[in-house]
């Protein structure tokens, strides 16, 4: 009878030895606390930052502070990427993209400034013609074609 119970509590020992070390090896204690402590905005922010990397946080903004009822073409300027992935952070399926709007991520030398608010937009060699600064953050800018 006794040990029946003793094996019990070892195979029970064990395997809470092994679901401690999963749980430790995929740092679930930390990912569960950070998932706790910030908000979906902020872990995306970190992830794929503000005015740098994918831009998701100077998208959002721009996406809560107007009105914008299609896509808008978004433009990456960063070298690390090999394809336009900041797109499908507000992409809306069936819906026409507006080439009277564009967010431009990671300028670096795409905008002549013409005056104040006018700007001429070319990007890797493609001329999209005149906009006019909406919102600018850093190197970050909202544009419309007036």
């Amino acid at each position: 009878m006794k040990f029946k119970n003793i094996y019990k509590n070892k195979t029970s020992f064990f395997l809470l030895l092994i679901i401690i070390f999963i749980l430790h090896q995929n740092n679930v204690l930390e990912k569960v606390y950070t998932i706790s402590k910030f908000t979906t905005k902020e872990r995306l922010i970190k992830s794929y930052g503000y005015c740098e990397g994918a831009g998701y946080g100077f998208i959002d903004d721009v996406f809560k502070e107007n009105v914008i009822n299609q896509n808008i073409e978004i433009l990456n300027d960063n070298d690390n990427f090999s394809f336009n992935n900041s797109i499908w952070f507000k992409y809306k399926v069936n819906q026409s993209t507006s080439k009277e709007q564009i967010i431009l991520i990671n300028n670096r030398k795409s905008i002549d400034l013409i005056n104040n608010e006018k700007v001429r937009l070319i990007f890797k060699g493609k001329d999209y013609g005149f906009f006019r600064v909406i919102k600018q953050i850093d190197n970050c800018y909202y544009l419309k074609n007036d």
